[in-house]
């Protein structure tokens, strides 16, 4: 009992602080939102300020975002590499180096390139994302392995978060007096335009206090606190219970069970023996579940790197407020983050597949309709912005914990890296779909497009399994190639 207590204490210290860790530094990668906030004042900084840039328009800079989700997903799968070779810590250490030293580097190529910001302020912020994205969820769902989805929740709601601060320093710095555009639609006034570069200044050294801050309380559990929270299948003919260490040690009904009735607990199995309980990387890429959450990924990217990057641009067309735009930015960010929370929640009650089934069919009408918002000026603009966020922000909750319930925890860093490179694939086709169809469909025929996305979205999520398991999968896998792989 004494040592069940210090398992407990050691629970609510070292997991809790694990969270709020994690939390704090996803904070800092979710300002990749703040994009749609920054992009007016990037494109009318190049525009006046850089030889050659002068005809730059806002959908000319999707690509800085798009590099971003680039970097994001394709490397995102190392960052389960390099956990194993050089620990938890040094990884988030790496990814954070990397992403605040592109921020602080482009506050030297937004003054020469359009082109270099996108590969500091895009590629080498994404690069820096992939590596300390997922090791903070990995050792919060290691200390929590019953509630998986709502401590994903927290720590990226933290990612949608991020915008919500930082949209509001971006602004309250860069354009204080709240100047509007020109006749052009782009800021011409030198008292904003001047401050541009150095904002990426200001932003790096935020970043940089914060993730040190949060690496430094994030720790994994050791071997004895994995033990205590190693799942048991007690298997009888009329059910099956998942029971865990810490459990067996505090609850009354599992001790009386074992006592009174022996044979039971000869046929409760620890798991499975070790490593067949999670899935590796070559043995999930065999696995439908592991296409279908990759084609999800792939389809819903559009929804979220359109409205992340234009957003701001299509409430101008209408809407000459500048503060008002990023204010809508800034609580689209706090829908973002609650968003994350919730669906986190329902995900831990009701399965992915229902959950994802609400995410899509929900962008899918929001898009369809986001173009007729004009006819209710600034409010109906901003209530769509933010239901899009809300809705759209179940993604990266519902996926990760997908993942993590088909194929183990074990490599869930590698294998949720894997499912990313969806985001990665689709993050390019969105790009040349905004610069190359948006002049000539406009915001309409763009808005409509990216509904039929989630639209398809939704169909494939009906071919996904209810109950997933990784012993399902691994006996569906030695059924399907007739040994073990």
């Amino acid at each position: 009992m004494q040592m069940y207590k210090r398992g407990i204490q050691k629970w609510c210290t070292a997991g809790v602080l694990s969270i709020v860790g994690g939390f704090m530094l996803h904070l800092t990668l979710g300002t990749l939102y703040c994009f749609g906030n920054l992009n007016t004042y990037i494109t009318s900084y190049v525009r006046k300020h850089v030889p050659g840039e002068e005809h730059r328009q806002y959908s000319d800079l999707v690509w800085i975002p798009t590099l971003a989700t680039l970097g994001q997903g394709l490397f995102m799968t190392v960052a389960g590499h390099l956990e194993e070779t050089i620990g938890v810590k040094l990884t988030i250490l790496l990814g954070s180096a990397l992403m605040s030293s592109g921020v602080f580097l482009t506050y030297f190529t937004i003054q020469h390139s359009i082109w270099l910001t996108t590969l500091t302020y895009g590629f080498m912020f994404g690069l820096g994302i992939s590596l300390a994205y997922a090791p903070p969820m990995a050792v919060a769902m290691q200390w929590f392995p019953k509630k998986k989805g709502l401590v994903n929740g927290f720590i990226v709601g933290g990612f949608g978060m991020g915008a919500f601060l930082f949209n509001q320093i971006q602004t309250a710095y860069l354009n204080p007096k709240n100047y509007s555009l020109d006749e052009s639609g782009f800021f011409t006034n030198d008292e904003v335009l001047d401050r541009v570069p150095s904002v990426f200044l200001l932003l790096g050294s935020i970043y940089t206090v914060m993730q040190l801050l949060a690496i430094m309380l994030i720790s994994p559990p050791d071997e004895q606190d994995l033990l205590e929270n190693t799942p048991m299948v007690a298997s009888t003919l009329e059910e099956e219970e998942i029971i865990y260490q810490s459990d067996r040690l505090s609850s009354p009904r599992t001790r009386s069970r074992a006592n009174s009735n022996a044979s039971a607990m000869q046929e409760m199995q620890i798991g499975m023996k070790e490593g067949e309980e999670n899935l590796k990387p070559s043995q999930v890429v065999r696995t439908r579940e592991f296409w279908i959450l990759w084609l999800t990924f792939f389809l819903n990217t559009q929804a979220v790197g359109y409205i992340n990057s234009m957003y701001k641009a299509f409430g101008q067309t209408f809407i000459d407020d500048d503060h008002f735009l990023a204010f809508t930015g800034a609580f689209a960010a706090l829908f973002n983050s609650s968003g994350r929370v919730l669906w986190g929640y329902l995900s831990d009650v009701f399965g992915y597949k229902l959950c994802m089934l609400l995410v899509t069919i929900c962008i899918s009408l929001l898009y369809s309709t986001l173009y007729f918002t004009e006819l209710g000026a600034k409010f109906l603009f901003a209530l769509w912005i933010w239901l899009i966020f809300f809705s759209f922000c179940g993604n990266f909750v519902l996926l990760p914990t997908a993942s993590a319930v088909c194929f183990g925890t074990k490599y869930s860093s590698k294998n949720y890296g894997l499912v990313m490179t969806g985001s990665a694939a689709a993050a390019p086709l969105i790009a040349m779909l905004t610069q190359g169809l948006s002049p000539v469909i406009g915001f309409l025929g763009m808005f409509i497009i990216i509904a039929c996305f989630s639209a398809a979205s939704a169909i494939l999520t009906l071919a996904f399994p209810s109950s997933p398991s990784p012993r399902k999968i691994l006996q569906r896998l030695e059924q399907q190639y007739g040994t073990p792989i």
